[in-house]
């Protein structure tokens, strides 16, 4: 009798499991609210790197469950920095669908996160989202390139003035303030042919005579330089914006000398707008160069 009672039993529990397995067969499960990026173009819907003060158009499109019909309820869309987030839309609405697009304009840099939530009335949720590094896009630059610098009785001047691009013959510098604060550097052999690039301020500058004597001058900028360990071919891929060396104030120099081909260094005017300089030639008489000078606008 017991052995018919166990069998019993074990049917039963059989038959509750086959019961529980088949019941759930015909349940579709409610998948929720759909929520889809805008592509194309036109639009910015996955990770993306982009310069500070670009300009990017993202946007969505919801739809109701198909197998619940749930209207759709609420959207929110946030952007996190920092590990903060921020709520730019949180809007409510009773729709089968939804559409949704903006502009925005990213500052700053570092890296951020766009988040875009969809609910519908049964508080089924949809969410996207990537993220965005935006990176600093450099200093807009002017370029001057293969500029010619000359002895002092050359017609090639000896003097550069970063501002303007161009070089100053000491007969236009000697006797004219007005040209005397254009001049950021000068070139000149010094002493034992070290070819030297020096700011106007300069002491060994102003013990040159056939300069002047700069020592004259009513104004003398104080430009400072740092040398660099950039090479030739890294100065040559410069673009329009570049994003100049930290200038190391405990490093700089009034003069950089024994310059050899290929050399690049670096330079702050007065104005504390940054350049680089790098040697072109320096030729065989020593006391003529030709140079490239990009310079923060």
């Amino acid at each position: 009798m017991k052995k018919w009672n166990y069998l019993f039993m074990a049917l039963l529990m059989s038959a509750a499991v086959m019961v529980s397995s088949c019941g759930g067969d015909d349940d579709e499960v409610d998948p929720g609210p759909t929520l889809n990026l805008k592509g194309g173009a036109a639009y910015t819907s996955a990770d993306a790197t982009v310069q500070s003060g670009s300009v990017i158009r993202v946007g969505v499109n919801g739809l109701k469950s198909s197998v619940s019909g749930d209207k759709l309820v609420r959207y929110k869309f946030s952007i996190t920095a920092n590990n903060t987030p921020t709520t730019y839309v949180d809007s409510t609405f009773s729709s089968d669908s939804f559409t949704w697009e903006t502009d925005i304009t990213l500052s700053g840099v570092g890296e951020i996160r766009l988040s875009f939530e969809l609910w519908d009335k049964n508080g089924m949720k949809a969410d996207q989202a990537f993220n965005i590094i935006i990176e600093d896009p450099g200093m807009q630059i002017n370029k001057f390139l293969n500029v010619e610098f000359g002895s002092w009785n050359d017609p090639v001047g000896s003097f550069f003035s970063s501002t303007e691009g161009i070089t100053y013959t000491v007969t236009q510098t000697r006797n004219i303030p007005a040209n005397q604060a254009k001049i950021d550097f000068l070139f000149f052999k010094g002493s034992q042919n070290a070819n030297t690039f020096a700011a106007p301020d300069d002491a060994d500058a102003g013990t040159i005579n056939d300069l002047g004597p700069i020592s004259d001058w009513t104004n003398k900028n104080q430009t400072r330089f740092n040398a660099t360990t950039i090479t030739a071919a890294q100065f040559d891929a410069i673009g329009e914006t570049y994003q100049f060396p930290t200038f190391n104030l405990s490093a700089q120099t009034s003069k950089l000398n024994n310059l050899v081909n290929g050399q690049v260094f670096l330079f702050k005017t007065k104005n504390d707008k940054l350049g680089l300089v790098k040697i072109v030639d320096l030729y065989s008489r020593g006391d003529r160069a030709k140079a490239s000078i990009i310079v923060q606008k």
